[in-house]
């Protein structure tokens, strides 16, 4: 199958295997529900699964910097949110020689998951006292961004916008979360300026910030991912490497899951208290939307090589969906103020 039909497949053949499975799983339960029935004397007929209704949808969703993504819903009669499941990946995972039933039980997995995250309406969306703690902020391109940016709440920030999401769901295995729209908003009668404050107080509470020297963080991950092939006259190397006193100084700054971290340059004195403790300005690297690299200035490094090294960066090892600026920004202890670098 080619890759449209591929879409048409999981479309057309989605809701037959769920209904199945779900058949399946009341089945295997029946015995029991039979039991209680004939003890309680309900004589209750139980509808058949073939006999609800269900949507089954595919759209193309904008992601960051405008990526589209193919993503199906399944909506029961009466629901009014269902998850997007995107099915680029499967259809990678097809090409590489996934079964495609493997591949339908993993979308209904990831459905019923998403199902099972939130029990949340369209009502409860539009009521700000429902969302507001789970209100968080996430940092995007300001042009790569901007046909998105017209259907939904921002704040300028430097070459960035500062966008608004709800938080569906948060743990070990990743984060679940859904951009505001301006529909939302208008629906919350707050201006973007007290809905800031708010975002960003629940941004710096779910996702604390973390920074780490980068010599620090390749040394730990040398020994982590190679330490039982290593020699040991190169651990007592990686550990020097780890340990010294001079080289690059260059920081790390992101939060503690390492995802969409490059919104820490928002969180309150971050920036300026570690510039007191460097007694330095700063550059800052913008190096994906998930960390910011930090050089403190008197490390006496060309400001046009470190732009260099975010553009060569941007063009070969960052992905696309996870660009977030070609330009370098600085940090001025005495006016306390960000700026991009060349343009103050």
């Amino acid at each position: 199958m080619n890759y449209e039909e591929f879409l048409d497949y999981i479309k057309e053949n989605i809701l037959e295997y769920y209904l199945t499975q779900k058949e399946q799983t009341e089945s295997e339960e029946s015995d029991t529900v039979s039991s209680k029935e004939s003890q309680s004397g309900d004589k209750t007929q139980s509808i058949s699964p073939e006999q609800e209704l269900y949507d089954v949808e595919l759209h193309q969703v904008i992601k960051n910097n405008g990526i589209v993504l193919d993503s199906i819903t399944i909506l029961r009669k009466g629901e009014q949110i269902s998850p997007n499941i995107y099915l680029n990946t499967y259809y990678d995972s097809y090409k590489m020689g996934k079964p495609i039933s493997a591949i339908m039980e993993e979308i209904l997995r990831q459905y019923q998951n998403g199902k099972a995250e939130t029990n949340l309406t369209i009502d409860d969306i539009t009521d700000f006292a429902t969302v507001k703690d789970k209100i968080i902020l996430r940092l995007v391109n300001y042009e790569k961004n901007k046909e998105q940016l017209k259907n939904c709440p921002y704040k300028r920030y430097l070459d960035l916008a500062i966008t608004f999401r709800y938080i569906a769901n948060k743990d070990t295995m990743g984060i679940a979360s859904s951009l505001i729209s301006n529909h939302e908003f208008s629906c919350w009668n707050i201006d973007i300026d007290e809905l800031y404050p708010i975002a960003l107080f629940n941004t710096m509470r779910e996702f604390p910030w973390q920074m780490e020297s980068l010599v620090r963080i390749i040394a730990n991950c040398l020994k982590t991912k190679a330490s039982e092939s290593l020699s040991g006259e190169l651990l007592a190397e990686i550990e020097r490497m780890e340990e010294q006193e001079h080289g690059v100084n260059m920081f790390v700054l992101t939060n503690d899951m390492g995802v969409n971290g490059a919104t820490c340059i928002l969180y309150d004195n971050v920036i300026r208290n570690f510039a007191r403790v460097q007694d330095s300005n700063l550059f800052l690297l913008p190096s994906s939307v998930h960390e910011i690299m930090i050089v403190p200035e008197d490390e006496d490094m060309e400001p046009e090589f470190l732009a260099e090294l975010v553009v060569d960066a941007n063009r070969s090892t960052v992905g696309y969906i996870d660009l977030l600026s070609d330009h370098i920004y600085y940090y001025d202890r005495e006016k306390d103020t960000i700026y991009i670098y060349g343009q103050n």
